[in-house]
C-alpha cells in the first residue's frame, strides 16, 4: 500500500473541493481518502506527528460543501 503523504493528502482535498457541484463523485473521493488515511494509520506508517497533521488536512473536507447521502 501507498503511504499518504501531506502533499497527496492537499491534493486530494483539492480535488474533492472541485468536485463539489459532482455530490457522488466528491463523497466517493473523500470516503476514499478517509479510508486510505485509517489504512495507513492501521498499518503504522506515521508518526504521532504525522498523523496528527494528515488528518488536519483529511479533516478539511468537512468543511467542503456537498451533499454526503449519496455514494
Amino acid at each position: 500500500m501507498k503511504k499518504l503523504t501531506k502533499l497527496i493528502a492537499l491534493k486530494t482535498v483539492e480535488e474533492i473541493n472541485k468536485n463539489k457541484l459532482d455530490d457522488e463523485q466528491a463523497h466517493s473521493d473523500e470516503d476514499s481518502l478517509y479510508a486510505w488515511f485509517i489504512d495507513c494509520i492501521a498499518a503504522n506508517m506515521y508518526t504521532k506527528k504525522e498523523a496528527q497533521e494528515i488528518a488536519e488536512i483529511v479533516r478539511m473536507t468537512s468543511e467542503i460543501s456537498f451533499a454526503r447521502w449519496c455514494a
